[in-house]
């Protein structure tokens, strides 16, 4: 008898993910995978290296099986299987049903950037005047508002941030191939009409939803204006005054319903006749506003028509199991007491930004330079521990890959530097997880200081950019030394949204906030 193929939902696109959906989809599964982010990869495809081999790693993540239904690529510039559909920028809002008959509502951000014609030139880039702190770098550099998620990634297809995203529309005409579009999405997507017969009224509402809100907004000073303009194009939402000379509010609401049925009317009047925009609900008006209003009592009105509208594109699917491969973050050393000095004293950086200065599509080429002067790296220490068994932050556990980070990168470090290239590692267990870890270990701890201690201050060292560093060690001995560069290996943390996501599943976090294993996705274990 032939097995009935199924599909599977992975959420989270990163590496263990990918390695979720592969399996799945060599087994003869439908996947759909599906992340939040821009691009595939999650933290992975910030990483050049990987222990224990100092390589890319994530070669070994190609199908063992069915190679012919998979594209021998590099896992780092994207993933290509017939069975398996990618939704970036997509994320699940909620799940009905019971194991294996699920019903999942996939929300995805609409992108202003068509895939399709999206060649990767980079002239949107180019002219667009909007500069932020570019996140796949560790914030050491910074790029457009318009950007290539990741610099390897295939194809490559530039996308816009929406928070940064003015829409000064100046990437719209350079663009060759003619595949942005920035009024098709997001909030300029949502038409609104105001009706009015004041300028004074017409004005501020044009300021308060388009200037500020970033909708897109029509005005009309007229009854017979409105029905043009609703004669012309669809409409969202209307804000409709009620008493205006010629064609009152009523009528025109009346007319509108036939042009344009699904469209909401908020009304707007005075106190002299709230009873005529009563009147009005009754025959389709969805609320109404007494004049003179401020953006608190309208802007949250506009906010759940706009929710509605977005729901419209919300995807349902149909899947027989659903995998949370939500990965992690990292610990951010700069909250709370922050006795690091992460982000005050110059040349303190964690792990991440250390792994993207090692990079050669990093800030520095992959030359090992100090952030705040760019002067070579000689003596540099790792701190081990931060935001890891530490009760202070909250996290009395081990993340378990932070000393093998560290170790990774002392091996890269030193491939980076100058000849005299000193490391330290400053610790209180060095522990190495994994087959062969501890020989890896064992290999790169030649020529390597490493000190069993725990760090009491970090200061700028008087007159230059080195880091003082005060330590003591097991013995109690007290120690003062200065470094070119101070690493913070740091801990990690439940990614971004999992919390949220958790909440809106109904399923259980544990006391850090990472998502619990779900009953029944437990071995069976057999009574007696």
């Amino acid at each position: 008898m032939k097995r009935k193929i199924g599909r599977a939902l992975v959420v989270g696109a990163g590496i263990g993910g990918i390695r979720v959906a592969m399996d799945l989809a060599q087994m003869g599964y439908g996947v759909t995978l599906i992340d939040r982010a821009a691009h595939m990869g999650g933290i992975l495809s910030q990483l050049d290296r990987q222990f224990p081999s100092d390589g890319c790693g994530m070669c070994r993540m190609l199908p063992m099986v069915e190679r012919d239904a998979a594209q021998q690529t590099c896992l780092r510039k994207g993933l290509f299987h017939e069975r398996i559909d990618i939704r970036l920028g997509t994320q699940l809002l909620d799940v009905a049903g019971e194991p294996g008959k699920f019903q999942a509502t996939l929300k995805t951000v609409p992108t202003p950037v068509d895939p399709q014609r999206c060649n990767g030139c980079g002239e949107c880039a180019a002219v667009c005047p909007v500069e932020v702190p570019d996140a796949f770098n560790a914030g050491l550099t910074r790029r457009k508002a318009i950007y290539l998620p990741v610099p390897h990634m295939m194809p490559p297809t530039y996308a816009i941030d929406p928070d940064a995203c003015t829409r000064c529309g100046a990437c719209e005409p350079v663009c060759p191939m003619g595949a942005i579009h920035l009024a098709d999405t997001g909030r300029k997507a949502f038409r609104i009409l105001v009706v009015d017969d004041e300028t004074i009224i017409r004005n501020s509402l044009d300021a308060w939803l388009g200037d500020e809100e970033g909708y897109h907004v029509t005005m009309a000073a007229s009854g017979a204006e409105a029905l043009e303009r609703l004669a012309e194009a669809p409409f969202h939402l209307m804000l409709l005054d009620i008493k205006m000379p010629g064609m009152d509010g009523v009528e025109v609401l009346d007319k509108a319903r036939v042009l344009q049925p699904a469209l909401q009317v908020l009304m707007m009047t005075a106190y002299a006749t709230v009873e005529t925009a009563v009147e009005a609900m009754k025959i389709g008006a969805m609320d109404y506003l007494i004049k003179p209003f401020d953006p608190e009592a309208l802007i949250p009105k506009v906010t759940t028509v706009f929710t509605a509208f977005e729901a419209q594109n919300n995807a349902q699917l149909a899947v027989g199991a659903i995998v949370l491969a939500t990965g992690t973050t990292a610990f951010d050393p700069s909250t709370g007491k922050n006795p690091m000095g992460y982000g005050v004293v110059p040349n303190v950086v964690t792990g991440l930004e250390l792994e993207r200065m090692l990079s050669g599509s990093g800030p520095d080429g992959g030359r090992l330079l100090r952030p705040s002067d760019k002067q070579p790296v000689h003596r540099a220490a790792w701190i081990q521990c931060v935001g890891s068994r530490d009760l202070q932050t909250g996290a009395d556990f081990c993340s378990t890959v932070c000393c093998m980070f560290a170790l990774k990168e002392v091996s890269l470090a030193r491939r980076a530097a100058a000849a005299d290239f000193e490391a330290t590692i400053i610790y209180m267990d060095l522990r190495t997880f994994g087959k062969s870890f501890e020989r890896y270990a064992q290999t790169v701890g030649d020529n390597l200081r490493q000190v069993r201690g725990r760090v009491h201050s970090i200061a700028q060292a008087p007159e230059n950019d080195r880091v003082a560093l005060r330590w003591s060690d097991s013995t109690g001995a007290v120690h003062d030394e200065t470094f070119d560069l101070v690493v913070l290996s740091t801990g990690q943390r439940p990614s971004p949204g999992s919390a949220a996501l958790a909440e809106a599943l109904a399923i259980d976090t544990d006391a850090f906030g990472f998502i619990r294993t779900l009953p029944f996705l437990r071995p069976h274990q057999p009574a007696g």
